[in-house]
């Protein structure tokens, strides 16, 4: 067993040794950094493998520790020793593989990262550089003005900022690219690697640095050249205020000369400043953007401008100091000369307008041909030439004005007389050049109508020659050939007409001008070639219908044929004939009857082709003679038929207007007095006085429209059938309905406000009554006057009379009241209202007696009680209104008294508070038995019980 055991154990030691050796055979084949990043990568591998594998070697070493357990306690000691001592080897070897694959695997793995760090970082140092070399290969941007410059340096001296910030960088990289090339000594981490570096960063920080300063450089010299500006501008500013100040100074002109002279040295010696900036603005230019390059040249050109005007100005302060010296001689020769020159040109103008004036008139007073309309175009014309020559005449008023604005003296007067000659010319001109426009117009049109006469013509001529082509009817023959003998008539006036035009080239040529002539006259000359053949053809044509005519003897069979169209056209006129009930249907029998009338105007050609066959036959004579009467009578039926029928489509149109305009009003003034009436039941004008009695006021003109309607309404009836009658008294009833309901309404209306008016209501609501019972009582008696037959007519009297009774009462309540000076005249006007409107009841009511024996036969004594009833109650209204008489003012007696009563009432009611007071103390006293005295004298008072 023991020797079995030591087997296993020198086995299991073995194994784990022979896998110790292995590994660090292993090791010391990868154990090495030199050499490129691929192969220490692969070495790399190889030892993470071997760390991985470590577990294995463990397995081994456990299983000979096991092994050796036995052995340990067994009892020999030589043994246990030599065991021993091989567990010490092996622990021994296994820690030293254990540390060697850590720390080969580490060192290595250590470098592979240095080494992949150090790529990132390089890779994006060359990016980095990369990008600035794009930056700086770009050539220089030029820049607007100088704030973008500085911008611009700006933004460059930030990007040198960052380049030198990034030299710590490279360093680094530098000396990290050395460690690695002492470990690996792998070219690509070669000191010529280095150096490389190095000098692409070198080049772009030299290159950063160089457009640094040409960017500061630009810079400055655009502040430069701008400050030259500012400070040149400043001067021109000084010296154009040393020239104002040297002008206004209170001087003599030698004086104000040899200062003027100083002046002008000073700034002519400022042009070699000038230049220099011109220089400078030039070398800015051209490190400038386009924009701002013609900012710069504008800058210097207004400079260059500027000082030039300075100058200018000198050259004519110093031209007119010594002009001053002797101009008013040559002032007043001027003024001389441009007045002539003024008066000359207002002569030929006023010429001018007395003869555009004169043809003018001359236009309107007769009809102009085309003579005349030629020789006014040529008088228009030449007046226009004219006008145009003296332009530089015009011109030459305004030099010479301007010439006179550098004397001192006041030129307003030359000046206002050229403006006015220069605006009356150019009225002159605007008005001729009008005239001229239409008068050539006008002639462009008369010179271009026989053409436009040629086409229509032309036109017609193919449409006849087509249409007779295979005729038959003798009728329809006769009709062409009327037609073709106008044509012809036309064809020789335009034959005339074209012959006129074609000696007109000159005109044309004036008028159209000459490429617009020569069309113009090429198609003249084709219009005339097609006319003459035309002509040629409606010649042969008439003369071929001619011949068909004479070929036709039957006259009774023509005779027949137009008697049976007249006769069918009669019995159309009778069936359209009669009353319809609405506007299509009148529209529509408006439409039949303008067919029939043109039937009848076409049968005037068939009658005028039976005359030619009318032979000696007197027989022959009389029927055609009678033919032609009923033809003249029946298209005068149709005419007359027609109009009717049109004036009573206007009269339905008209009064179906007015009904609808009725019934809308109706319906708004509805919606109105409802808006007054509370849902309690109560009408309320309360804020709304104004808008109540603008409504009430509409009643008057729109009652009197509604009999306007109902008259306009009776007439139509009159011209409509009984069917369509039924719908409009339908439509007359309703609106009469509603106009009684609205009415009503407003009648409530009326009591609530006279109600106020009765408490001390203001003058408006009493006038507003007033007038409105004015115009109810005006317009209600036109009512009944015309409409008396009506059998509302007792009724509209019943309702008009109780009206008048509600206002009389209104008064009578408040006659008792002591009225203001106003409102007694509100009620004196008032019952003028009222007696002024019983002529106009009386008249009514003689009205209703005289209709009343008419309706006595139809209604018996009940309409005898009735009209009895109503004549008592008039009269009781007249003698009420007798008895009211004249509100007169009260006298002065009158109202003494009433003052004087109000005083002794207030005096009474002062006593009766005396004798009142004791009553207030409720002691058992015995000195209330002298109360007459203590309510006027200080009295001693006792409240207790009786002394005695």
């Amino acid at each position: 067993m023991t020797q079995q055991e030591q087997q296993e154990f020198m086995e299991s030691l073995e194994a784990a040794l022979s896998w110790m050796r292995a590994v660090q055979e292993r090791l010391k084949a990868n154990d090495n950094t030199q050499g490129p990043r691929d192969a220490l990568e692969g070495r790399l591998k190889e030892t993470e493998k071997i760390h991985q594998s470590e577990h294995e070697g463990r397995v081994k070493m456990d299983m000979a520790l096991v092994a050796a357990e036995n052995l340990l306690q067994s009892g020999d000691e030589e043994l246990r020793n030599h065991t021993h001592a091989k567990l010490k080897d092996l622990k021994s070897l296994w820690e030293e593989t254990c540390t060697y694959i850590i720390h080969c695997h580490s060192r290595i793995e250590w470098v592979w990262l240095h080494w992949g760090e150090y790529l990132k970082a390089c890779e994006e140092f060359e990016l980095w550089l990369t990008r600035q070399q794009r930056g700086l290969d770009v050539g220089v941007e030029l820049q607007l003005g100088v704030k973008e410059k500085l911008w611009q340096v700006d933004q460059q001296r930030v990007v040198v900022s960052d380049i030198h910030g990034q030299a710590a960088l490279l360093e680094r990289l530098l000396d990290e690219a050395a460690a690695l090339h002492n470990r690996t000594q792998d070219p690509s981490v070669e000191p010529q690697a280095q150096e490389r570096l190095q000098e692409a960063y070198n080049d772009v920080r030299d290159r950063a640095e160089e457009r640094l300063s040409l960017l500061q450089k630009m810079a400055e010299e655009h502040q430069t050249y701008q400050g030259c500006v500012q400070r040149f501008q400043s001067w021109l500013l000084s010296k154009t205020k040393e020239l104002t100040d040297l002008m206004e100074r209170e001087d003599t002109a030698e004086n104000k000369l040899k200062a003027l002279q100083v002046l002008d040295d000073s700034v002519a010696g400022e042009e070699k400043t000038l230049q220099h900036i011109e220089g400078v603005a030039e070398a800015v230019r051209g490190n400038t953007s386009p924009s701002g390059a013609e900012v710069v040249v504008e800058e210097a050109e207004e400079l260059r401008l500027g000082w030039h005007r300075l100058r200018q100005g000198l050259c004519e302060t110093e031209e007119g100091l010594r002009s001053n010296l002797d101009s008013h001689s040559q002032y007043m020769a001027r003024c001389l000369r441009l007045g002539e020159d003024i008066g000359h040109l207002r002569v030929l103008l006023q010429g001018l307008d007395q003869e555009l004036e004169e043809g003018r008139e001359a236009r309107d007073r007769t009809e102009r041909t085309e003579e005349q309309m030629v020789g006014q175009w040529r008088k228009y014309t030449g007046v226009r030439n004219t006008l145009a020559g003296e332009e530089s005449q015009v011109e030459l008023l305004k030099a010479q004005l301007k010439e006179l604005f550098r004397f001192s003296e006041d030129s307003r007067h030359l000046s206002d007389d050229v403006l006015a000659v220069v605006k009356e010319h150019q009225s002159v001109k605007c008005r001729v050049t009008r005239l001229c426009s239409e008068s050539e117009s006008g002639l462009r049109n008369i010179l271009q109508d026989p053409l436009l006469v040629y086409s229509q013509w032309s036109h017609m001529v193919s449409q006849v020659l087509e249409a007779s082509a295979e005729v038959t009817d003798f009728s329809h023959i006769a009709m062409l050939v009327q037609t073709m003998e106008r044509l012809l008539k036309d064809s020789v006036q335009l034959q005339e007409r074209f012959s006129l035009l074609q000696v007109k080239g000159d005109l044309l040529d004036s008028v159209f001008g000459p490429e617009r002539s020569d069309g113009l006259q090429g198609e003249l000359s084709s219009a005339v070639r097609n006319r003459e053949l035309l002509h040629t053809q409606l010649l042969q044509r008439k003369s071929r219908l001619q011949g068909l005519i004479s070929r036709t003897k039957d006259f009774g069979d023509a005779a027949e044929l137009i008697r049976s169209r007249l006769a069918s056209h009669r019995d159309q006129l009778v069936a359209a004939d009669g009353l319809q009930p609405d506007i299509l249907a009148k529209k529509s029998q408006s439409d039949q009857f303008r067919v029939i009338q043109k039937d009848l105007e076409d049968c005037e050609a068939h009658i005028a082709a039976l005359e030619t066959l009318v032979s000696s036959s007197q027989s022959n004579r009389t029927q055609f003679e009678r033919l032609h009467a009923d033809w003249k009578h029946l298209h005068k039926a149709a005419r007359v038929k027609l109009r009717e029928s049109e004036e009573s489509i206007a009269d339905h149109e008209s009064f179906h207007d007015s009904l609808l305009n009725i019934e809308k009003w109706l319906m708004i003034m509805k919606q109105k007095l409802e808006s007054f009436h509370s849902p309690s039941g109560e009408w309320s004008t309360e804020g709304r006085q104004h808008e109540a009695e603008r409504a009430l006021g509409e009643f008057p003109e729109k009652e009197l429209q509604l009999q306007q309607m109902e008259v306009q309404g009776q007439g139509v009836l009159e011209r409509t059938s009984e069917e369509g009658r039924v719908h409009i008294l339908r439509d007359i009833k309703r609106l009469r309905e509603s106009w009684l309901a609205l009415y009503n309404m407003s009648l409530n209306l009326h009591r609530m406000r006279m109600r106020l008016a009765a408490k001390g209501g203001g003058q408006g609501g009493w006038v507003g009554v007033m007038e409105l019972v004015a115009s109810r009582r005006h317009v209600t008696t036109r009512h009944h006057m015309t409409s008396r037959r009506s059998p509302n007519f007792k009724r509209g009297f019943e309702a008009w009379l109780s009206k008048q009774n509600e206002l009389l009462s209104g008064i009578l309540c408040t006659k008792g009241a002591t009225p203001g000076a106003k409102e007694l005249k509100i009620r004196q006007d008032t019952l003028k209202a009222l007696k002024a409107g019983v002529a106009g009841g009386q008249e009514q009511f003689q009205l209703l007696l005289q209709e009343s024996p008419g309706s006595e036969a139809g209604s018996g004594p009940a309409e005898d009680v009735g009209l009895e009833e109503l004549r008592y109650r008039w009269m009781l209204y007249k003698s009420k209104l007798k008895d009211v008489g004249e509100v007169r003012k009260p006298g002065l007696l009158q109202r003494v008294c009433r003052l004087a009563l109000l005083l002794w009432l207030l005096l009474l009611a002062l006593l009766l508070l005396a004798f009142l007071l004791p009553l207030m103390d409720h002691g058992n006293s015995c000195s209330l038995s002298n109360n007459f005295a203590r309510s006027f004298n200080i009295m001693l008072r006792y409240d207790g019980p009786p002394p005695t």
